[in-house]
């Protein structure tokens, strides 16, 4: 038969106080009233014409899920985000999505997001994270929605695969360019030559890469480039060929 010591009586007594503290806190004090309301971090002047949402009421009583609701119906809202700061503020985030890459828009030349589904987000001042690749030679469409080249949606599920199983490598990839529609070329970080690689097969053809160069050595001094897309074998283009 177990037994609890005094201690951890003790511990599960104490637990029990703070979570009925936190509650009778949560449901009976001034914390849980609405004070202040942020829409993508500026203040709203008035949150219950503009949003639904009512002063002085308590946070667990707003109805944030019409408030959501409406903003997701007005154009060009496509995500909601809701978090709670106590005491008393509510913060709002519209269309705020983790960009798994970057996307350099040939059309625009401006630099988008792409989130692991590979749709084209805006990017935030806070988001460059420069570990990143940036794809180029890509027409990226409109905001929110799949990338049109066809190519990107299966590449950012293979660089996401990559973030997740090998990081070091992962960060080594500066740019893929798409311009031609046979293959990628990628750029990385100190090689003096670029990879020639399938969009489809980027996880399996850089890890192959990789174990070639740890296990093979190699005179690849002159080298151009390097191109992975033949199953067991890498052909190697000098400078000047």
């Amino acid at each position: 038969m177990i037994t609890l010591s005094t201690k951890a009586r003790l511990t599960c007594l104490a637990l029990l106080v703070l979570g009925g503290a936190l509650v009778i806190t949560l449901e009976f004090t001034g914390w849980t009233q609405l004070e202040a309301v942020t829409l993508n971090g500026v203040a709203v002047e008035d949150p219950e014409g503009k949003l639904g949402l009512v002063p002085g009421r308590r946070l667990l009583e707003q109805p944030i899920d019409s408030m959501a609701t409406g903003l997701l119906n007005r154009k060009g809202i496509v995500k909601v985000d809701v978090a709670y700061d106590l005491p008393g503020r509510i913060r709002v985030t519209t269309n705020r999505f983790e960009p798994a890459s970057f996307v350099l828009d040939r059309k625009t030349g401006r630099l988008l997001g792409l989130n692991v589904q590979g749709r084209v987000v805006p990017m935030l001042q806070d988001q460059a994270n420069w570990e990143h690749p940036i794809l180029t030679g890509v027409n990226a469409g409109g905001l929110f929605e799949l990338c049109r080249d066809e190519r990107v949606v299966p590449l950012v599920e293979q660089l996401q695969r990559l973030h997740e199983d090998n990081i070091d490598l992962y960060r080594l990839i500066d740019q893929i360019d798409l311009t031609s529609p046979d293959y990628v070329t990628i750029t990385m970080a100190g090689l003096p030559y670029t990879l020639k690689a399938n969009a489809a097969e980027i996880y399996r053809q850089t890890t192959d890469f990789i174990r070639f160069i740890e296990n093979y050595e190699r005179d690849i001094a002159d080298t151009r480039e390097l191109d992975l897309r033949y199953d067991d074998m890498i052909v190697q283009v000098a400078r000047g060929k």
